[in-house]
């Protein structure tokens, strides 16, 4: 399996908004900061998220059309880039109102087939990640985890948060990656892959 083609779509607030979009969709969830867009960026081996060095930059919804190659079957997918939550320089009614489009978009969404959470690798989980799972896990919403940023911690150190995650999440989906060396990226991109085939 191989990405032949990736291009920006559109930007939604809502599930209406694409509507027209018939596609199995990939969301990526996850704090600010921890690198969705460049994790999209990677895996598409094209620059169609917008990365930024300020969290909070994506402050819609932003689709993505991917195309994949498998066994000589070309499809297509989407890839969705969620707002980052936990950024408290956001004010707290513009906060609120992505959480509500994102609880609504995701709960009447069916075309979506996995949710990827985005985690540093460097970082710990904390209340608001513990908030998110009892919300997944309510909803019983199919989920993967990815450690992102692992080409800043030794190999060790993230295969040892791996596991510790693996416990803390209730999941054996977890992928250490790194969006600046590509480790990680088939292993990942064959299990998004599987998913919306």
């Amino acid at each position: 399996m191989r990405i032949i083609g990736a291009e920006y779509l559109k930007t939604v607030v809502g599930p209406n908004d694409r509507k027209d979009c018939i596609l199995p969709e990939i969301c990526f969830i996850g704090r600010s900061n921890v690198g969705k867009s460049s994790l999209i960026n990677k895996l598409a081996m094209h620059k169609i998220a917008r990365t930024s060095s300020t969290p909070g930059a994506t402050k819609a919804i932003n689709l993505y059309k991917v195309r994949f190659d498998h066994g000589g079957s070309q499809k297509s997918a989407i890839f969705s880039d969620f707002p980052g939550f936990g950024y408290s320089k956001v004010a707290r009614s513009t906060y609120l109102s992505w959480e509500q489009a994102i609880e609504t978009y995701i709960a009447e969404n069916r075309y979506i087939r996995r949710l990827l959470w985005v985690l540093d690798v460097r970082r710990s989980l904390d209340t608001l990640d513990a908030a998110l799972l009892a919300w997944i896990n309510a909803r019983s919403l199919p989920f993967s985890v990815v450690l992102t940023k692992s080409d800043k911690e030794s190999r060790q150190f993230t295969l040892a948060k791996k596991k510790a995650v693996a416990v803390q999440l209730l999941t054996e989906m977890v992928f250490p990656f790194s969006s600046k060396d590509g480790s990680g990226r088939k292993e990942l991109l064959t299990h998004i892959l599987r998913e919306v085939e």
